[in-house]
């Protein structure tokens, strides 16, 4: 009777992990969770955003010969380019076969959490960042843009406090014409805003979300806390392309980074996914340019 191998069931293994790496590299990623995302059928894909807006006159006419003034709406071409994040992880089959624990599990968890990991760290700070995403990250559009606030010191109150701070950026970004729903922060800046009392002395953070915002806490270690404590964001003006969904494949015949695992007795996980990052600098009505949509709470430097 003729055994059933390995690689007879590889792909009875990757399906079953591939659920589960999807489920831990979207609850991983912060931007995946907090930003639209598309569908896309090909590499590279095209957004317009509006680049000019059309302005309206009044028409001083009494013999009703004057001509309508004539204006110009204009958009600009945003390109998504999937770009792919992959990792291979190998492990020894006796340690699979000795585990008490699903090892090949908790691998599956760990691997989905470090593509979200790597797709956080470009998009919010530019960490890595592929050439092919030609938007600038949230924190370099927040400083080309002027809309970088910086937190008062720890005895301040009020306006310059790390709550006021929060509500300065947003006037800014509601001045510029934007909605900045999406509030996207650090994971330790919870337990900071948690003994914060808005005006009338009511908690600024209920049930997990800063008062006005819609809160998304990092906890897979892209973020960078020397840069920023804190994002707010208009969702209308960012984008994360999903080209092709987390993947896993099991491996034990390959060669991964000089290992023969067959050699050497040993098992892989490849984690593979494609992804692309826009940034709109959209024209809007209040200002009638184009504008960035985020900014930029910036910790307090004494």
């Amino acid at each position: 009777m003729a055994d059933i191998t390995r690689a007879e069931v590889a792909s009875l293994i990757a399906e079953e992990y591939s659920g589960q790496v999807i489920k831990a590299a979207t609850q991983g990623s912060t931007v995946l969770q907090a930003f639209p995302n598309v569908n896309m059928g090909t590499k590279t894909s095209h957004l317009p955003v509006l680049a000019t807006l059309p302005e309206a006159e009044f028409v001083n006419d009494t013999t009703n010969t004057a001509n309508k003034p004539t204006s110009q709406v204009t958009w600009a071409d945003q390109t998504l380019v999937a770009e792919e994040i992959a990792v291979i992880v190998p492990i020894h089959e006796n340690t699979v076969d000795d585990a008490t624990e699903d090892i090949l599990g908790q691998i599956a968890d760990l691997g989905g959490q470090a593509i979200g990991k790597k797709l956080d760290g470009a998009v919010l700070f530019g960490t890595s960042k592929p050439a092919s995403w030609t938007s600038l990250d949230l924190l370099a559009a927040s400083v080309a843009q002027g809309t970088t606030f910086e937190i008062g010191a720890p005895t301040t109150f009020g306006e310059d406090d790390l709550y006021g701070t929060h509500l300065k950026a947003a006037g800014a970004l509601a001045d510029l014409g934007f909605d900045p729903e999406v509030h996207i922060g650090k994971r330790s800046l919870m337990y900071q805003f948690a003994n914060q009392r808005d005006a009338d002395g009511q908690p600024v953070l209920m049930g997990g979300n800063l008062s006005a915002f819609t809160s998304y806490w990092n906890r897979n270690g892209a973020w960078l806390p020397n840069s920023a404590t804190s994002f707010l964001v208009d969702p209308n003006v960012v984008r994360i392309g999903v080209r092709q969904d987390v993947t896993v494949k099991f491996l034990d015949q390959a060669t991964v980074g000089g290992i023969n695992l067959a050699e050497r007795d040993m098992v892989a996980l490849r984690f593979k996914a494609r992804f692309a990052y826009v940034l709109g600098q959209i024209a809007t009505p209040e200002t009638g340019v184009r504008s960035y949509g985020t900014a930029a709470i910036l910790p307090y430097t004494p």
